[in-house]
């Protein structure tokens, strides 16, 4: 009989993602018409808890590398010819893979690539890319899975990042002090903070956490007494276990708060100023009712938080909350705490500055909704201005809807029949010369399809406008008194230009 031959045994399929590309400059993509600048090529360092060195905040599964502390002076890594090919290489319109960190450089910057300093001025430490939640975040998910590779170590080296620290004294303006992990994961990070404060005690150092680390009211003590952090932020999105539990999987919201709060009574033991602790409270369709944002500003206050604000978030998809789209009620309500929205108005439109939102085709002509609130200017004839309005809101065929038409003198309230337009004919006062009148429009029957249907259309709707044909319909003109309770909306609900957010 043949002799079998010996089974060769399958080498290990390598873990994905740790292939760190020591030449980036060599895979961005291919040169527009534009010219790009990156501040955090130009000037900065991020350290990963591996000890390589990236550059940025959009490098979450490490396929960057310039350098790793553990094996190089920083003031080697930072000479790397590398940097100045990948800045030229943006310069001449290539942007980087995988990365959405350059600007479109002005035309007001200079003729020539700017100069690098000696030494950075900005730098972001990594000192774990394990987290104790597991939140449905993209980005951060393979980095909790044993079985994928993003690093090659999930916990900074404190002796490297010493000596690393040690080459940037002095020369430090701004440290991000979080990139992916929760930082305060790591045991030694009051460490960390205290040798970046002996080292850069003039540096500007941002933190963030899911403040579940800091529970412990002993090692919030020692985090804040390292004198390094001026903000911190406690990323809590829920004021009941329920809610909190949806997004913060693993996580408890009890620790959750008493981490934030052992950071508030630290300060005020040890006299200090800083950190400012900011609680960021994401924004889900489950954590959105006016109940809850009402008790976790009641919270807020109560605790003694610096600041507060309401982070509408496209992340996950199918989380994003309708009831804050940018045309609604607690829009405006909430507005002053509103701070950023990255990516949310990709999938929740904003409508225009007056309150509408893009034409649509209709068998009656050319028509626009309203969000629950808007303005149009229209057209005086003769002492007489009109407005044709409808609505297709579920529900309006049992009953009737209303929107209100106010101009400076009086306020109309119009009764609505689904799906049937009606032209509201408004009397011009005979002492005003008017060619044009710019009209509010109100509903407090606003509606989200998104609730109604599912789907992804997470516009609030009002009423339709009709733009073209309204001289056709036969003008409808009837006094219905306000109530009080609709007087007294209205008074609060006068017209505000919704406000642009910030997408960074």
């Amino acid at each position: 009989m043949p002799r079998k031959k010996p089974s060769v045994a399958a080498a290990p399929l390598p873990k994905p993602f740790n292939r760190k590309q020591t030449d980036p400059s060599r895979s961005v993509l291919p040169a527009d018409a534009n010219r790009y600048r990156c501040s955090w090529l130009e000037r900065g360092v991020t350290i990963q808890s591996d000890g390589n060195v990236t550059c940025g905040l959009d490098d979450p599964y490490s396929l960057r590398s310039f350098g790793n502390i553990k094996r190089q002076p920083l003031a080697e890594i930072w000479a790397n010819p590398e940097y100045e090919r990948l800045q030229r290489k943006l310069w001449d319109g290539h942007k980087c893979a995988k990365c959405n960190l350059a600007q479109r450089a002005e035309i007001a910057d200079e003729e020539t690539l700017p100069a690098r300093p000696s030494r950075p001025t900005t730098l972001v430490v990594e000192t774990t890319v394990r987290c104790n939640l597991r939140c449905p975040q993209p980005a951060c998910i393979p980095n909790n899975d044993r079985a994928i590779q993003t690093r090659d170590g999930d916990f900074l080296d404190l002796d490297a990042f010493r000596r690393a620290a040690d080459d940037l004294a002095g020369n430090l303006s701004h440290v991000f002090f979080f990139n992916y992990g929760d930082p305060f994961v790591h045991a030694g990070a009051d460490e960390i903070l205290a040798h970046l404060h002996r080292t850069n005690p003039d540096a500007h150092v941002v933190t963030s956490t899911n403040g579940i680390p800091l529970s412990n009211l002993d090692r919030a003590r020692r985090v804040v007494a390292a004198g390094a952090l001026n903000f911190m932020m406690f990323t809590i999105s829920g004021v009941s276990q329920e809610s909190y539990g949806r997004y913060h999987v693993g996580g408890r919201l009890d620790l959750a708060l008493r981490g934030m709060a052992n950071v508030i009574q630290a300060k005020r033991e040890l006299g200090l100023a800083s950190p400012i602790v900011h609680w960021r409270y994401l924004v889900f369709h489950w954590n959105d009712s006016e109940a809850e944002i009402e008790e976790a500003l009641r919270l807020a206050a109560d605790y003694g938080v610096d600041e507060f604000s309401l982070h509408l978030t496209h992340v996950p998809l199918d989380a994003i909350s309708f009831r804050f789209s940018p045309g609604s009620p607690n829009f405006v309500r909430y507005r002053k705490y509103i701070n950023n929205a990255l990516g949310y108005t990709r999938h929740a439109p904003m409508p225009d500055e007056d309150g509408f939102y893009a034409p649509e085709g209709t068998a009656s002509g050319v028509m626009r909704w309203t969000s629950w609130q808007a303005r149009k200017r229209v057209r005086v004839a003769h002492h007489r201005a009109r407005l044709t309005v409808s609505t297709n809101r579920p529900g309006s065929h049992e009953r009737t809807d209303h929107v209100l038409i106010v101009t400076p003198w009086e306020t109309v309230k119009v009764p609505l029949q689904s799906e049937i337009w009606r032209s509201v004919e408004l009397t011009i006062p005979d002492h005003l010369q008017l060619e044009t009148l710019e009209v509010e429009i109100v509903t407090f029957d606003h509606w989200f399809p998104a609730e109604v249907y599912g789907g992804a259309d997470r516009r609030c709707l009002g009423v339709m406008v009709l733009e073209e044909g309204e001289d056709a319909l036969p003008p409808w003109r009837e006094s219905i008194p306000l109530d009080r309770a609709e007087a007294d909306r209205l008074g609060d609900s006068r017209y505000q230009t919704p406000p642009r957010l910030v997408d960074w």
